[in-house]
């Protein structure tokens, strides 16, 4: 496949904050925030009961550690989404135009001050998720590339263009 395939990417806050979640966040750490949750729910239902039924006034301590477990997927949340808004907002590279060149040697960002190309070789993984593809750069960082921003047949293309790489890959059949 010797030809490019050229796209205009979007930025948005929603789409970056799934994208910091997919990489960020993986299954594992879900199944492991839920078990706290389950636990500080159960907690916390243990002393509500405990109050009603009990007559006993001194074994009504709240139990903070179970209010903290509630909080903190929220606390989580609220930081990261502030940082990712931050990080838009104060990216001179996103205020321009920038476009996505793929070809069978690398992935590249131009934008009109600056010309970034990522090599295949150098590149981790691709994964593609619902609604849109990452380019794992670094263990813990990634390109996303939203597939809204793909016109036509493009999603074919890109397709094509990642099976004939040699690279490892998660993508949807």
């Amino acid at each position: 496949m010797d030809k490019e395939i050229i796209l205009k990417p979007s930025f948005s806050v929603r789409s970056s904050m799934k994208g910091t979640y997919y990489i960020l966040y993986k299954p594992l750490n879900i199944v492991i925030l839920s078990f706290l949750l389950a636990s500080a729910i159960f907690g916390l239902s243990d002393y509500f009961f405990n109050i009603l039924g009990s007559t006993n006034k001194t074994n009504r301590d709240f139990p903070f550690f179970g209010l903290v477990i509630i909080l903190l997927p929220f606390f989580i949340y609220l930081l990261t989404y502030k940082a990712v808004k931050k990080q838009i907002n104060n990216n001179p590279r996103i205020k321009e135009d920038i476009k996505y060149i793929f070809n069978i040697e690398y992935f590249q960002e131009k934008g009109e001050t600056f010309e970034v190309k990522h090599f295949w070789k150098n590149i981790i993984k691709i994964v593609e998720k619902k609604d849109m593809f990452l380019f794992y750069i670094g263990k813990n960082s990634a390109m996303l590339l939203q597939k809204t921003d793909l016109k036509d047949n493009q999603y074919n293309e890109l397709k094509q263009l990642f099976n004939s790489i040699d690279i490892k890959k998660s993508l949807k059949s």
